[in-house]
């Protein structure tokens, strides 16, 4: 069966071991859904393996046995302690009569007890949780079995009275063994043959190790022997396990040897259970140790890939082989059911050929029948392995050809967890293929496991086998020349960095495709993150670099990443230093439009003068008096970026990655979530970086701008006259910024507490000083907006300066930097061509999780949007996006919010929309809403199915508070529907967004810019008559579509402020646009709500 992942997922397969007795048997599929993600489970292939009874045939086939209620079974399965016709006829005492069974509910039968085994029963006996519930023969808690009482370093041994072989039938023993509670037990069959003068060293018919399950497991072993010969069972438990025995079942061919009671003279008694040739113990090394050379090597060292024998005795059958020697490279069988893998010569195989050398008298491991009745997979395990290194790859030739119901898969077990590394493509065409799997760096323990299932009983050459297994690269420890080139464009292959695989979310190397593109060609290659291929649960995903010795005592490390979906979570870069702390460097969180963007950050490695320096990214050095949170340049390093999801749907990539010594120049960019960002405090005060994760603070905004919340982090001054006395000022200064080949603006956001705190200061400093900005205001609760345009041809840095009232309880603080080409923005005017423009676009916590994007029509995307923006009218313009189809049922919205703009009297906000809803959506709309202290008021809203053509929107707006506009998108779906597929998604688009008197016209969507002069003023009310007059005849609608026909007007508990100065620059604006620099400070919120 398989379970069929929704979102793009792979199947994988499911299966359960059913073997009650005479009950009725009913089996409950259930699947619970996350409420707050969308997903899809899907079942296909149901199918019951052997479980029926045998048809009743007239006939049966030649040697099989006909029952009595005229079903058909095979010869092996007469007498076998299992009811395979359905009526126990083939059980029944008149055919097996010349058959020797031992159940143990009255002793030990034929078999001798020499040690370690005793008599039990479930009732009443140990309270060991692995203890059998039920025995086999009755399958009741009162039936008796045979459990090991051995110590764990010491095997049970029973043995049978002596045999000869009666030709031409064999000897066969059948028997029901219990292997449960530990990965040390063991159970083996030996053969032991009496030859004239003394008995011969015993011989390994059967191993059993491992953790089987707590089921009583069938196997049969057949014997040809020219020598009288005894056959032993012995039983080595391992820390918690038990070992069971029940049901053992003599064929008519097994004819007893009159002898005197007791075991004979001679008789083997075996030692703890025979490891592979090469791990032999010997005796003057502790249990468990291996003898090599003069060494004794510990277990935890044996198959760790890091060789301690001379010879490599420590790391020979550990995975590794060609399948020629006997012991198969440490591969164990651990297959309960009517498959097991063995090794076979190709000439006793039905695989053609033999592996990748085609050497016809070679051997492999192939899928073979057993004599097992649960289960329906085979698996095979090599011995505990680990530390890898996170080059480790597994290398194999492998035969596979089977009916879609069957596969052959390697798997890395962890303790309980399973982690599917690879799988035979598709059901298979016949012929012996090669192929390489990344293992990656993992911790010790773990093992591999080969996993098939193939149907041997139909025609055709059908089956499954490996050959020529290598592990390779493994060691934890070898480095290579190619484990230092940290800097990498990924056109040839990973350079210096790995996937982790602590995780099961993974990094893949993947080629230009559609709308996948590189940033060094655009047909290259890179890094991608993708969520759903393969489906991730977790939500990590790790890329690593081995550890580097730094180069100097600063580096940058500079990269370029991509951040694109409406739910795409957080991309973040570390260090980490043995017996340290992970130090983390730069983040980003939410989408950041369809395009590449480059982000870097300054490395200190800090030489030992004798005195310790603490380590923070981007802050001034300072004397700690406390260690050891310092580098000498020797020390080793790693980077790390960490890939965490918050849904499924959007994807993360990485290119062009570089390393060089020196400084960087000043981020573009900084949240203060990592770090202080280079910037260094001076003055009388001190800015502090903080967070009121822990509670709330001495001063300083309860939540950041961020993340909105109180983890976030920010920048703050405590302005109160003991902190800071009346008049004088402490300042905050940037690292240098690179010279501006053209003019850019640099915003960031404030908070002021509400008791006036003084007086911000924004100053640019190339070759001298210039003040470009003055905030003197009282606060409030809500983080606001501030922006510079600035202009130097030379290195620069941005100085803020709080000079302080003398107020108690007084701050300021400042997130949220972010420099970007090209002239300011009006306040919550923005034509998208440059980014956002201030517009908040990430979700706030517990809204849904989904946020608008930024794009333009010439960028490849994986979700349909316009093809044209409505500023330029080309494929080359931008606009900003959501993608409807992503959105669920339940009421959930995604939001698009401007910067608080202050009161207006009358106002028109005015923008350009292109929206459509997929067909399974029976209600979507997108509104404008206006935010403020008293609450939120619904001002526009339209629906609309797909229309594929931008249309205008304008809103009368009036409120005597502060406030914020919402841009949001709501929709219902019906719960039934299907998830859409591409043809049936679409998007909501806005462009052109403007705030202020709308009587000018239009314009038509190719319309040019055209630049206005610079104008700079003081916020203040200024009263419109009718800010909404003129209509374009492609948006009029009636008053019922039209919230917007009538101004809204929303009263203030007192009047705003004005003594806040912002200067605003020279924009540039579409005939269509009226910009906000008339209008006092107001703000607004888009959002996307569904109900």
């Amino acid at each position: 069966m398989g379970d069929g992942l929704g979102g793009g997922g792979s199947g994988e397969h499911l299966s359960s071991d059913l073997h009650p007795k005479d009950l009725t048997l009913q089996v409950t599929f259930s699947a619970t859904r996350n409420a707050t993600h969308r997903g899809t489970v899907a079942l296909d292939d149901v199918a019951f393996w052997r479980c029926g009874l045998p048809t009743p045939e007239a006939r049966c086939p030649l040697e099989h046995y006909h029952c009595q209620n005229k079903a058909c079974v095979e010869p092996h399965q007469l007498c076998d302690g299992e009811d395979n016709c359905g009526d126990h006829s083939d059980e029944d005492t008149a055919i097996c009569s010349n058959h020797t069974a031992t159940d143990f509910e009255t002793g030990l039968g034929l078999w001798n007890h020499l040690e370690g085994w005793a008599r039990n029963h479930s009732t009443g006996g140990s309270q060991c949780p692995t203890w059998p519930h039920r025995d086999h023969s009755r399958n009741s808690a009162q039936g008796s079995f045979l459990v090991s009482v051995a110590e764990p370093s010491a095997p049970a041994v029973l043995s049978s009275p002596e045999f000869k072989a009666s030709a031409p039938d064999n000897c066969s023993l059948v028997f029901y063994y219990y292997l449960h509670g530990s990965k040390a037990g063991c159970l083996q069959v030996f053969l032991q043959t009496q030859s004239p003068g003394a008995p011969q060293a015993p011989v390994l018919l059967r191993r059993h190790h491992g953790e089987l399950g707590a089921a009583w497991v069938r196997d049969r072993v057949d014997i040809q022997s020219e020598h009288p010969f005894r056959i032993l069972l012995a039983g080595q438990t391992g820390l918690g396990g038990v070992i069971g025995l029940d049901d053992l079942i003599l064929s008519a061919g097994c004819k007893p040897v009159p002898e005197v009671s007791g075991p004979p003279p001679g008789l083997w008694a075996p030692g703890p259970w025979p490891q592979p040739s090469s791990l032999q113990l010997w005796n003057f090394c502790e249990p468990g140790y291996l003898f090599c050379g003069d060494l004794c090597v510990p277990p935890e060292q044996l198959c760790d890939f890091q060789q301690q024998c001379l010879g490599g005795e420590d790391e020979q059958d550990c995975g590794t082989t060609d399948f020629e020697s006997p012991m198969a490279g440490g591969w164990e069988d651990a297959s309960v059911g009517r498959l097991q893998w063995a090794r076979l010569p190709a000439q006793e195989s039905r695989v053609p050929g033999t592996g990748a050398a085609r050497a016809t008298a070679g051997h492999f491991l192939s899928l073979q029948m057993a004599w097992g009745q649960l289960g329906v997979e085979a698996r095979v395990l090599t011995p505990t392995l680990g530390p890898s290194g996170p080059r480790c790859e597994l290398h194999l030739a492998y035969y596979f050809q089977s009916h879609p119901q069957g596969f052959l898969e390697l798997v890395v077990v962890e303790g309980s967890s399973r982690e599917l590394v690879w799988q035979a493509p598709g059901s298979g065409t016949g012929g012996w293929k090669v192929d390489k799997v990344l293992l990656g760096a993992r911790r010790r323990p773990f093992r591999l496991e080969f996993v098939g299932l193939v149907d041997l009983d139909s025609p055709g050459q059908q089956g499954a086998a490996v050959d020529d297994v290598t592990l390779t690269g493994c060691s934890p420890t070898a480095a290579t020349e190619k484990d230092t080139e940290v800097s990498c464009n990924f056109e040839r292959d990973t350079c210096a960095w790995y996937t982790g695989h602590f995780t099961d979310a993974h990094w893949r190397r993947v080629e230009s495709c559609g709308p996948r593109y590189d940033h060094t060609t655009g047909q290259g290659y890179f890094m991608l993150l993708d969520p759903i291929d393969p489906p991730a649960q977790g939500p990590a995903a790790h890329l690593l670099t081995q550890p580097q010795v730094p180069a100097a005592t600063q580096e940058c490390v500079s990269f370029w990443y991509h951040l694109y979906g409406p739910q795409i979570g957080t991309l973040r870069l570390a260090m980490r230093r043995e017996g340290e702390a992970e130090l983390h460097l730069w983040s980003r969180s939410g989408t950041h439009g369809n395009r590449w963007h480059e982000a870097w950050v300054t490395l200190h490695h800090l030489q030992d003068s004798g005195i310790k320096y603490q380590v923070r990214p981007g802050a001034r050095w300072g004397w700690t008096g406390r260690g050891p949170s310092w580098l000498t340049p020797s020390t080793p390093t790693q980077l790390l970026f960490e890939g965490l999801r918050d849904g499924y749907h959007g994807t993360m990539a990485l290119d062009d990655v570089a390393v060089r010594p020196g400084p960087c120049w000043a981020p573009r960019h900084c949240s203060f979530e990592d770090s202080a960002c280079g910037f260094s405090t001076g003055g009388w005060g001190l800015w502090i970086r903080q967070t009121n994760a822990t509670g709330p603070t001495a001063c300083g905004p309860r939540v950041d701008h961020t993340t909105e919340t109180p983890q976030g982090h920010y920048m703050v001054v405590d302005m109160s006259p003991q902190a800071l006395p009346r008049g004088r000022m402490a300042s905050l200064t940037s690292e240098e910024h690179r010279p501006l080949a053209r003019p850019a603006c640099l915003t960031f956001w404030y908070h002021l507490s509400l008791s006036n705190p003084g007086t911000l200061q924004v100053y640019v400093d190339a070759a001298g000083r210039s003040q470009v900005l003055h905030i003197s205001s009282h606060g409030g609760f809500a983080w606001r907006l501030g922006s510079v345009d600035v202009r130097a041809e030379q290195a620069w840095r941005v100085v803020f300066e709080a000079v302080a009232a003398g107020v108690e309880h007084a701050y300021i603080a400042l997130d949220d930097l972010l420099l970007q080409d090209g002239p300011c923005p009006r306040p919550a005017s923005c034509d998208f061509e440059a980014g956002l423009c201030g517009w908040s676009h990430l979700p706030r916590p517990g809204l849904g999780g989904y946020s608008w994007d930024w794009s333009s029509g010439a960028t490849p995307s994986r979700y349909p949007q316009p093809a044209v923006d409505h500023t330029l009218g080309t494929e080359a313009g931008h606009f900003a996006l959501f993608e409807t189809s992503v959105l669920g049922p339940g009421g959930r919205a995604a939001w698009l919010r401007s910067q608080p703009l202050p009161a207006t009297q009358a106002s028109c906000l005015r923008f350009w929309y292109h929206m459509g809803f997929p067909e399974h959506f029976y209600k979507g709309e997108l509104r404008v809403l206006l935010s403020s202290a008293r609450g939120q008021l619904a001002v526009w809203g339209t629906g609309g199915r797909q229309r594929h053509q931008w249309l205008e929107g304008q809103v009368e707006v009036a409120s005597a508070e502060e406030f914020q506009g919402t841009r949001q998108w709501p929709h219902q779906c019906q719960p039934w529907s299907a998830a859409p597929s591409c043809s049936s998604c679409s998007c909501c688009c806005l462009d052109s967004w403007d705030g202020a008197g709308c009587g000018r016209g239009t314009a038509s969507p190719g319309a040019r810019r055209r630049p206005r002069p610079r104008a700079s003023t003081t916020f203040s009310s200024v009263r419109t008559t009718s800010p909404c007059q003129h209509r374009s005849p492609m948006t009029s609608r009636s008053p019922r579509e039209d919230p917007s026909s009538s101004p809204v007007f929303l009263t203030s508990p007192g009047p705003w402020p004005q003594d806040q100065h912002l200067p605003l620059p020279q924009d540039t604006l579409t005939p269509v646009s009226i910009t906000l620099h008339r209008l006092p400070p107001q703000a607004w919120v888009w959002s996307l709500p569904q109900q």
